[in-house]
């Protein structure tokens, strides 16, 4: 018996594996699936640096009210600070003004949007912005109530401002609030500490001894002392000199490094209410990176400005009037007078008196800020 039952258990296993006496027809053989491996597409290096700033630094996303929307803290040139949210689904906006010296309202309504590689266009009455997807950068032209500003500003929130420390250089413009005059248009360099005090040197920077001193015998060095704190209540970085409010500064994380967008506001030592935009990043050498296509607006105007190697060609899109500048890179003024000033280009017309040129100051690949002597505005310049 025990024979038996070994024979029978043999001949099954043969059966199952095809074997055995039984001369049953061999089964097929199987062809293994083909397996199509999808193609690698390389990660956006502009989106993984601002990503690898934005985690760096502790920000968060600001949050809309569910999946749908998309929420902008920007400083508006007039010296206001607006937030802006945007609902793919309604393809509504929602303006709500966070900060204002006129007296302004929020308001509402209904846009349109293009979408052009990583760039996003909202157009809507009295309303154009653009978004830069890989940074959550937003900056454009808005109207609201009788003011018309630029705006520009970011998709995330500062939490911890012992994050924002470092060496920054910057531009701003300033004027009075009631009629728009004395205007004022600081450059220079930031200091942030970890403690949130800052320094700002307006016409200079910060030699070995952490003093400003003057870049260049024609420009006098000044001095303010800041101190950045976060107002949880309003979920804001406020920037305080003395006793008063400075302004309100909002936080874009640029590929090339953190950027400061201030809205400034605030008293003069005659009680004049001072208002404007500084805009700050974070100090390092141009190189070829600014090469490119930039749309560039400040009030009234609108230009396009193509970079290439050492020359810039400028169109006034109103006029259709084109010319071609020199670039000279890292430094501040021109000629005799120019200094080493890691962070600015000098654009120059050769037509023009020595005394005009306009400082261009790469903020991130998003985005760049220019101001010209011969001018009294700052204006903003999207790359393309």
């Amino acid at each position: 018996m025990k024979n038996a039952i070994s024979i029978v258990l043999l001949g099954a296993a043969l059966s199952a594996c095809g074997g055995g006496s039984g001369g049953g027809t061999p089964e097929a053989p199987v062809t293994p699936p083909v397996v199509v491996t999808p193609p690698v597409v390389p990660a956006d290096s502009v989106m993984v640096a601002s990503q690898a700033v934005a985690a760096q630094a502790g920000l968060t996303v600001i949050a809309g009210a569910n999946a749908d929307e998309t929420v902008y803290d920007v400083a508006a040139d007039i010296g206001d600070t607006w937030r802006i949210t945007f609902d793919s689904a309604k393809k509504t906006y929602a303006i709500r003004v966070l900060s204002t010296q006129f007296g302004l309202s929020d308001r509402s309504g209904t846009f349109t949007a293009s979408t052009t590689g990583h760039l996003t266009t909202y157009t809507a009455t009295d309303f154009s912005v653009t978004v830069d997807a890989r940074t959550r950068l937003l900056t454009g032209m808005v109207k609201l109530g009788s003011m018309n500003s630029n705006v520009s500003g970011s998709g995330y929130a500062a939490t911890d401002v012992a994050k924002l420390a470092g060496n920054y250089i910057f531009l701003g413009a300033m004027r009075n609030a009631s009629n728009g005059g004395d205007r004022f248009n600081p450059k220079g360099s930031l200091k942030v500490a970890a403690d949130g005090s800052a320094q700002l040197c307006n016409g200079g920077v910060f030699n070995a001894q952490g003093v400003c001193s003057a870049v260049s015998p024609q420009l006098e060095a000044e001095n303010a002392s800041l101190t950045f704190v976060r107002d949880a209540a309003r979920g804001l970085i406020i920037a305080r000199q003395g006793q008063q409010e400075f302004g309100i500064v909002h936080v874009h994380a640029g590929d090339r490094g953190l950027a400061l967008f201030i809205d400034r506001y605030s008293r003069n030592q005659e009680n004049v209410l001072r208002v404007g935009t500084i805009v700050a990043a974070k100090q390092q050498k141009i190189g070829t990176e600014i090469a490119g296509s930039y749309a560039c607006a400040a009030p009234g105007i609108s230009a396009k400005i193509e970079v290439a190697g050492s020359t810039a060609t400028l169109t006034n899109n109103t006029t259709g009037k084109t010319h071609a500048e020199t670039i000279t890179v890292n430094k501040l003024g021109l000629g005799a007078q120019a200094v080493d000033f890691d962070g600015i280009a000098v654009f120059k017309d050769p037509a023009d008196v020595p005394a005009d040129y306009s400082m261009f100051m790469p903020v991130s690949s998003s985005m760049a800020v220019e101001f010209s002597t011969d001018r009294t505005y700052m204006g903003a310049c999207l790359k393309k």
